[in-house]
């Protein structure tokens, strides 16, 4: 029944088939699924067949396969197969009164199976559908994890259809792009000869007889046939080729000749687009699609506007980068592009016929780019519907009739006209007139739409002139030898005249609306680099988007757990949306476009495929393959504009690319600061660790022993020696109490859950608390406390500010030698222009070295300064800890720790507290009282 072409792809076994569909899919769970193509010349090769025979056999192994839709037919040999299958029941869908049966995409991504069989890839959708087209379906089951078999036949390839056209004289209007068909994963080609598909035709095996008998006299031709079947089998080569030439990556590598193609708003200008696609993939090279926006295009009515936006799809189907250019002469615009570019095709539709083909009249645009492309091909395609494109004349140059251009050059003419009566009245020379006509002309030509107004604007004058100025007055007759000379002049200075000023006038609006969008682009980089939140980048984002479309903007921000959350509407400044309701922009149904769009990392919406009914085009905000958010811009009617142009929308996904990419950016900085937070905080907790199981031990081990003394050897110890233990014990005790109260203050400020009592206290009545728990060592050292004043008040906590005194004076106990002097003080003082306490212990130590200074106040950092003698510090009772809870506390106070060496030794710690008046206190004491 079918057979498979061993020369062109080898039918392998299907064991391998099912390992290269399924296996991968079943392995990794979400990959993408893989796409098997049953392809042939016509319809009755027996496609569908032939996948419901593979269905079988994969079903036999024991994989879930399940009949999403299959067209049905007459063919009863066919519809037998569906026995045994799974089938997913059709949707059905009403269309002008008509129930249509659709496939039902929801049910079967809902049923999840592992192969699910689509026929007719090329069908176009019923409205109401999620997509247009079948084959966008299938592409969203391949992104969802499922793998598909489909049928397609070779008039349906996008690339081939103009050459089918010709051949069959059968437009075909369903289409599939190229690249679904090369980047299948499998092709099988199912293949009879022309002869017995004629036979099965006439069997009615295909179609009833009376359609049969239609079908023999056209499509089926035996010529038609074999035609067909020769390009589905050079087709079919090709693909392997391709495959051959695509790199591990699967791209193919662009390292031959570029092709470009100029984009007009024409329909026969799909000829061209198709003939530059597959020019570009024969030479191997890039495939770039032009447009060139002239002073003209915003002029163009809905039916071209609609036309020229279905050309751009179309070339960025095929795979073309598609570039705006900016100008009136179309020629000059994509000979110098080529040129910068380094395109060395350009590829141009021109119309079959017209004036130069008789030998006269304007100059066509493909003699122009042959004049001024020198380093490219001109290669033209001809076409019955495409309207001659000249670089002179027409949209070029600006020849549209207008009626506000003929009253422009009618009042011209009739202002200089009335001027040049007064001058002459006042006995001027005729000269003045002639120049009052010149500027009159020039004037008024920077307000005139097209050239036509030059044109009438110098034939009115030289008739006015005439006619009011040259003797015999108020006749059309001139006498005199100058006047066709002066006639001559005036008649094309003032056309040469206005037709500058045109022309200017149009180069400066283009640059002006050039300038505007670059602005907005340059603006946008600049702005999204400066944001500091994705929240940031999204809202500028948005406010660009605006600037540049003037349309309302809806932005969703995508959660961490993959869905997306409230919309934010920016509407434009100044109105209410225009015809758009803003409610229904962030309606719960734009809201399931704009999930759809982000869990599928595609545009959807208006002017597109998917979802066209809704009002908003969205586009996932991605970096890569990650999506961010989606950005939805209202295209509802607005302004009299439907849709923006080519230029506009690559600045649009430009924009939201960098927003992307800046959100990357900010989102891979906080995992970084995260990461490196959790690596400190790793850190410290093993420095803690080791810490606490090296300071702790010798204090632990001091109470054990003189404990275990006490208790077994109690009778043989004097009670100056049973004294000493014991305080040693209270000593080595309070010390590890000290310990404990730093390491849980330290830990309470850095969860911020510490809680001040923050009160007026006398910094006399803190100090000495302080001192009455410092080290014992204190004993050997000489310790003054100097106040300025005995009721020096300061808002503080006291018991935390009694911790960091304490810190601070057991830091110069251990690094001060004995007999030396340490010395507490109080000062007032006024910082930033507010009073304040200074506090400041010193000691006559050695001081600290620059590099400590640098780390002293790290936490688990512990000096390096050494003892006199070569003795080091007791670093048994420095963790590191006390200097940095000092610091913490003194900054939840408001204020700051520092340290300063001092002269001729020693070093200095000083912080400061807010100061309170001790006669407000005891005031605001009595007044507390009394009441």
């Amino acid at each position: 029944m079918a057979a498979s072409m061993g020369d062109l792809e080898t039918r392998r076994d299907p064991d391998a088939i099912l390992r290269q569909i399924v296996e991968g899919e079943a392995a990794e769970g979400d990959a993408r699924g893989k796409l098997k193509i049953f392809f042939g010349y016509a319809a009755g090769v027996g496609k569908t067949y032939a996948m419901l025979e593979e269905a079988h056999a994969v079903l036999d192994k024991g994989f879930d396969v399940v009949v999403g839709y299959v067209e049905p037919h007459t063919r009863v040999d066919t519809m037998a197969l569906t026995e045994g299958l799974e089938q997913i029941s059709p949707r059905a869908v009403t269309h002008r009164g008509i129930t249509l049966r659709e496939f039902d995409l929801d049910a079967v991504l809902s049923r999840r199976p592992q192969i699910v069989l689509v026929d007719e890839l090329a069908h176009t959708n019923a409205p109401g559908c999620r997509h247009r087209k079948r084959y966008q379906d299938v592409e969203e089951l391949l992104r969802a994890g499922i793998s598909v078999f489909t049928t397609v036949n070779v008039q349906h390839l996008e690339g081939l259809n103009d050459k089918i056209a010709a051949i069959t004289h059968v437009s075909v209007s369903e289409r599939i792009p190229d690249r679904i068909f090369d980047q299948a994963a499998s092709v099988e080609l199912v293949d009879i000869e022309p002869d017995d598909l004629i036979d099965r035709l006439e069997s009615g095996k295909i179609y009833l007889p009376d359609r049969a008998r239609t079908a023999l006299g056209n499509f089926f031709s035996r010529k038609n046939l074999a035609a067909l079947r020769e390009i589905a089998l050079r087709r079919m080569a090709d693909r392997l080729t391709r495959k051959a030439e695509c790199g591990e990556s699967g791209a193919r590598v662009e390292a031959g000749e570029d092709v470009l193609v100029y984009v007009t708003p024409y329909a026969g200008n799909v000829k061209a687009i198709r003939a530059a696609a597959n020019m570009a993939e024969s030479y191997h090279g890039a495939f770039t699609a032009v447009v060139v926006e002239s002073s003209q295009s915003k002029k163009l009515d809905a039916e071209r506007r609609g036309r020229l936006r279905a050309n751009v799809d179309l070339a960025e189907e095929l795979g073309a980068h598609v570039v705006t250019l900016f100008g009136d002469d179309i020629a000059q615009q994509i000979a110098q592009y080529a040129e910068t570019a380094g395109a060395t095709h350009i590829v141009v539709g021109n119309a079959i016929g017209g004036f130069r083909a008789l030998g006269w009249g304007p100059e066509s645009l493909v003699n122009r780019l042959m004049k001024l492309a020198h380093g490219a091909v001109v290669d033209v395609v001809p076409t019955k519907d495409l309207p001659a494109q000249y670089g002179r004349l027409r949209e070029a140059t600006g020849f549209h009739f207008t009626v506000a251009d003929i009253w422009r050059a009618l009042a011209s003419v009739a202002l200089a006209t009335a001027l040049g009566l007064v001058i002459y009245e006042l006995g001027l020379a005729g000269s003045v007139v002639l120049m009052l006509y010149l500027i009159v002309a020039l004037l008024m030509a920077t307000r005139a739409d097209g050239f036509f107004y030059a044109l009438f604007a110098s034939l009115g004058s030289v008739f006015a002139y005439n006619f009011f100025f040259t003797v015999p007055r108020f006749t059309l007759h001139a006498v005199g030898l100058n006047y066709p000379f002066i006639f001559a002049f005036l008649l094309v200075g003032t056309f040469a005249a206005s037709s500058l000023a045109i022309r200017m006038k149009r180069q400066a609006e283009s640059t002006a609306r050039r300038a505007y969008r670059m602005e907005v682009l340059l603006e946008s980089s600049r702005k999204l680099q400066g944001a500091s939140t994705a929240d940031e980048c999204f809202r500028f984002a948005a406010e660009q988007v605006i600037k540049l479309l003037n349309r309302p903007v809806v932005m969703y921000r995508m959660r961490g757990d993959g869905s997306l959350a409230n919309p934010e509407l920016h509407d434009v400044p100044g109105t209410i949306g225009g015809a758009t309701d803003t409610v229904v922009l962030a309606s719960p149904a734009e809201a399931a476009v704009a999930a759809w769009s982000a869990s599928n990392n595609e545009r959807a919406g208006a002017t597109t495929d998917t979802l066209a009914n809704a009002h908003c085009l969205y586009l996932p905000i991605r970096s890569k393959d990650v999506v961010f958010g989606v950005a939805g811009v209202a295209m509802d009617d607005i302004d009299g504009e439907e849709d923006f142009g080519a230029f506009e929308k690559n600045l649009l996904l430009a924009i939201l690319d960098e927003c992307g990419q800046a959100t990357e950016q900010i989102l891979f900085a906080d995992e970084r600061r995260r990461m490196e937070m959790r690596m400190e905080k790793e850190t410290l907790r093993a420095n803690l660790l080791r810490t606490i199981s090296h300071d702790l031990r010798t204090p632990l081990t001091s109470i054990s022993g003189d404990a275990d003394m006490l208790l077994h050897d109690e009778d043989a110890l004097t009670a100056q020696q049973k004294r000493r233990l014991l305080r040693d014990i209270h000593d080595d005790a309070r010390w590890l109490v000290t310990l404990v109260e730093n390491l849980l203050s330290i830990t309470r400020i850095d969860n911020g859950t510490m809680q001040l009592a923050v009160q007026p206290e006398l910094v006399g009545d803190v100090v000495q608390e302080a001192l009455r728990h410092v080290d014992r060592r204190i004993a050997d050292r000489c310790v003054r406390v100097d106040l300025e004043d005995e009721l020096l008040m300061a808002e503080m906590d006291a018991r935390l500010i009694v911790q960091v005194v304490i810190n601070l004076v057991n830091n110069a106990i251990a690094y001060a030698p004995e007999g030396s002097c340490i010395a507490v003080t109080a000062r007032r003082a006024v910082e930033d222009g507010l009073p304040r306490v200074r506090i400041a212990v010193s000691d006559e130590g050695p001081g600290i070295p620059d590099e400590d200074r640098r780390h002293i106040f790290d936490m688990f950092y512990n000096g390096s300064t050494g003892k006199p003698g070569g003795k080091s510090g007791d670093f048994k009772r420095g963790m590191g800890l006390g200097l940095s809870l000092c610091r913490s506390i003194v900054e939840v106070h408001g204020g700051t720790l520092q340290v300063r060496n001092r002269k001729p030794c020693g070093s200095e710690f000083w912080f400061t507290l807010p100061a309170v008046d001790a006669e407000d206190v005891v005031a605001r004491s009595v007044e507390a009282v009394r009441g």
